[in-house]
């Protein structure tokens, strides 16, 4: 009796712990809430989909989002079906990878490769989603076999050539060449003996920390020397494109007159000629002013003359304020403008009936004589 509660109740724990353990695995496994739930499928068309079979996990990010249904082989590439939770969506800025593992097991996982702020979720039965197949490390291994292979053979070809170098340098080299390789040698020591100190040299200038800071600042001032070099050079362009035009504009201006340059000097030296003439005759001019004789020299040189000139330049002016006074006088003035309104008066009624001109000559009592 008690070996069977013994066994009663060891069965008991056994079952308690295979219960314990099938919900622990469907609750962290990728088939835990997935009997239950409804779901929705899309198309993805790649190249090559290596290990993906049926219930092949298909993740986003890493999580599980469904498994594939069906892989079908087309002339375009292997076009897989999947299962999608209804609750879980595919943006169109995520791109479907499907990855391998070392041991053969494939996964298909969503991951964005453009900004996701205008993407939306893909809809259902729309065309398949282009993906892609990312190879893993032994793909890698094996697609470089061949190039391992072509490379190990290359580095032989190239140690043997190098053995042979090294047989014709002993070949070529004898005793004194290696005596002279010695020489040579001791010779490289000093001068990197020398470059040390002169290094060392270089460092005591360099370490310098105020030649440091001026450096730096001549560094720093080194972008604006180059631009305002660049805009010197371009005013020394702009410069030069202007005295090449005016050189131009200068030549179309000299070669015309080199093409006339005879008919210029011509023209020059007859214009020369009446100047000189010219000359002469006002130089005749003033001797015959400079000539007492003359009227002009009796003006200038006769007092009597000036004055009998300045007395009736005197009396003109008189008889011009006269002339004004007359003008200025408003009795005069109405006197000068009733005159002329019967000038006008008289010039209108002739202009009207020029027979009244003759009728004035001819008395109206006359009897015209009759033939």
């Amino acid at each position: 009796m008690d070996d069977r509660k013994k066994e009663f109740r060891v069965g008991i724990v056994v079952f308690a712990t295979l219960m314990v353990a099938a919900i622990l695995i469907v609750m962290n496994s990728d088939l835990s809430g997935s009997f239950f739930q409804e779901k929705y499928q899309l198309q993805i068309i790649v190249d090559q989909a290596p290990g993906v079979a049926p219930d092949t996990p298909v993740r986003r990010r890493g999580v599980l989002i469904g498994r594939v249904a069906k892989v079908e082989d087309t002339d375009d590439g292997a076009l897989i079906t999947i299962n999608v939770d209804e609750h879980k969506h595919v943006k169109t800025n995520e791109k479907a990878r499907i990855l391998t593992s070392l041991i053969g097991d494939a996964v298909i996982d969503f991951s964005p490769v453009a900004s996701p702020e205008s993407a939306v979720a893909v809809e259902p039965g729309g065309p398949p989603l282009r993906g892609m197949y990312n190879p893993n490390p032994m793909d890698l291994i094996a697609n470089l076999q061949g190039d391992l292979k072509q490379t190990i053979i290359s580095l032989g070809r190239a140690g043997d050539e190098v053995a042979k170098l090294a047989d014709q340098l002993n070949t070529v080299l004898g005793d004194q060449d290696v005596e002279r390789l010695g020489r040579l040698v001791s010779s490289l020591e000093v001068a990197v003996g020398e470059f040390g100190s002169v290094m060392g040299n270089v460092d005591d200038i360099v370490g310098d920390e105020e030649f440091k800071a001026q450096l730096k600042e001549g560094l720093a001032k080194l972008p604006s020397v180059v631009e305002d070099a660049s805009a010197i050079l371009k005013v020394l362009e702009t410069a030069v494109g202007s005295a090449d035009q005016n050189l131009k504009n200068l030549q179309g201006f000299t070669k015309p007159l080199g093409d006339r340059g005879p008919e210029i000097v011509d023209s020059i030296e007859s214009g020369v000629a009446n100047m000189s003439e010219l000359l002469g005759e006002f130089a005749l001019l003033a001797k015959n002013i400079n000539d007492s004789d003359g009227t002009i020299g009796k003006l200038i040189n006769d007092d009597s003359l000036y004055k009998q000139l300045a007395a009736t330049v005197g009396q003109a002016s008189g008889a011009v304020q006269d002339v004004r006074m007359l003008i200025n006088d408003p009795e005069m003035r109405r006197r000068i403008r009733q005159i002329l309104d019967d000038v006008r008066v008289f010039a209108d009624k002739i202009a009207r009936d020029p027979a009244r001109v003759a009728r004035g000559f001819v008395p109206r009592n006359r009897e015209l004589p009759i033939k």
